[in-house]
């Protein structure tokens, strides 16, 4: 055999066993990187008897905006996106940051007020029994000087659930390329665009969302979000979780 040739193979041989790569060998294919959570809340300990609408709101104040005094007759799940929300109550001031959750006492009258110098942003879940109101005003309490604002609002309506569940709340950030896996849900959600574009496919077809869109996922449904875009992308997600489901299952 010719020199030259036992030479290489003698050589290709040495590399293998050293863990070395052949030439030219095709590289495997990288996984683009998935959303991160920056907040997530929940509440548990929630109790279906009838159908259910989900609510779920962005509420923008600015520097000295306060909301209406007004009651809740249900429980709700709320989370400061951005900057600081004090809770006027009958029993005193309660102050939540960025990352945490505003608790209001129901069937009580409550004000929210941005007492800082920064704009405050807040996502709002309602769970309430179809065609209830989420929020009722007080008769005869003066109006905001500034008043807060709605940016987006967006309701799901006569969800059956029967049993226990939870309500959950997720923040999440896409980097530019970034997506999630296949997955379904366990219970049924809004999601809301706070920022940059979504695409969504939902049972293999295709949909792009901009800012203050919002679309419902239910569960059985095969879905995955993509940021194609060159910027950030932030979604805000509420969900109806029965107890003992996922939230999400990769698929």
């Amino acid at each position: 055999m010719n020199r030259v040739i036992v030479s290489l193979l003698v050589a290709t041989a040495l590399v293998a066993a050293c863990g070395g790569a052949v030439a030219n060998a095709p590289a495997k294919p990288s996984t683009p990187p998935g959303p991160v959570v920056k907040y997530k809340s929940t509440l548990p300990g929630q109790t279906a008897a009838s159908q259910i609408d989900l609510v779920q709101s962005i509420l923008y104040f600015a520097p000295g905006a306060a909301s209406t005094v007004h009651k809740h007759p249900t429980a709700f799940l709320a989370t400061v996106m951005q900057g600081q929300i004090t809770l006027k109550t009958p029993t005193g001031d309660k102050v939540s940051s960025a990352g945490e959750v505003i608790q209001e006492p129901l069937n009580q009258p409550v004000q929210a007020v941005n007492m800082g110098s920064v704009d405050a942003m807040t996502v709002v879940a309602y769970p309430v029994p179809h065609g209830a109101k989420a929020t009722l005003p007080v008769a005869g309490s003066p109006a905001p000087a500034i008043p807060n604002k709605t940016l987006y609002t967006f309701t799901l309506d006569s969800q059956n659930l029967s049993g226990g569940y939870s309500v959950v709340q997720q923040i999440l950030v896409f980097a530019p390329g970034s997506q999630t896996p296949k997955h379904r849900h366990g219970g049924p959600g809004l999601i809301t665009v706070l920022q940059g574009e979504v695409t969504l496919n939902l049972d293999g077809i295709e949909k792009t969302y901009k800012v203050g869109d919002s679309f419902a996922e239910t569960p059985g449904q095969t879905m995955q979000a993509f940021n194609r875009g060159t910027s950030e992308l932030v979604v805000a997600g509420s969900f109806l979780l029965p107890d003992g489901a996922q939230l999400t299952t990769n698929l």
